[in-house]
């Protein structure tokens, strides 16, 4: 009897030492029908061959360099970037043309949208104030940190219409692995600050400008 209320404790501490199972979440969410999040965009070995280059090229540009309006700049700490590459150009990295590759197979981009994009590096402190990315058709973010805590800010915060943004009511959407935030309407958005605790958060930011299209 002793023996068999061992192995029964056993198994419960047992069960209760192995992590549980994740929640199952759709890989596809469209928030209010203007934002698109899609989780696990790319398959395992792609995303970390992304993330490889990603993590490693230079990102000497600064936000001067790319002239951002002081209203996007406030008070952040600096967010710089790699160059824009331009996806009909024979240059584009092998893991970079993987990415663009999955995001027309699965209709994210049509097959003649002209994409620009490039690597950012948000540092600690870093964000974006308001705007609305009104040259562009679609604006993309794909977020390449594998560890990026709760309380580290950095969040994409959108606003469902100019009244939401006057009562300062937005929806907030979490930088996390292989995520992929879509805006493919021109809305009211920004991104909170990095906290001092924070990794640098390292991004694909991808545009389609308006009337851009080969």
């Amino acid at each position: 009897m002793r023996g068999s209320f061992r192995k029964r404790l056993t198994k419960a501490v047992m069960r209760r030492l192995d992590p549980p199972p994740p929640a199952h979440l759709p890989d596809t969410t469209l928030l209010s029908g203007q934002i698109l999040v899609r989780d696990n965009l790319l398959d395992t070995g792609d995303f970390i061959k992304l993330q490889r280059w990603a993590f490693n090229v230079a990102t000497p540009r600064t936000r001067d360099d790319r002239n951002w309006d002081e209203l996007i700049k406030r008070d952040f700490a600096e967010n710089k970037s790699t160059r824009q590459w331009q996806s009909d150009q024979d240059d584009v990295p092998e893991e970079a043309q993987v990415f663009l590759n999955v995001l027309r197979k699965n209709n994210i981009i049509a097959d003649d949208d002209l994409l620009h994009f490039g690597v950012y590096r948000w540092e600690r402190l870093s964000g974006m104030g308001v705007h609305q990315d009104s040259h562009t058709d679609t604006a993309i973010t794909f977020y390449l940190n594998d560890v990026w805590e709760k309380d580290w800010g950095g969040d994409f915060v959108y606003y469902e219409s100019s009244d939401d943004l006057r009562a300062g009511v937005g929806v907030a959407v979490m930088p996390a692995a292989n995520r992929l935030v879509v805006n493919h309407s021109t809305i009211h958005h920004k991104v909170n600050y990095c906290s001092i605790t924070a990794q640098d958060r390292v991004t694909i930011q991808a545009f389609v400008y308006k009337g851009q299209s080969r």
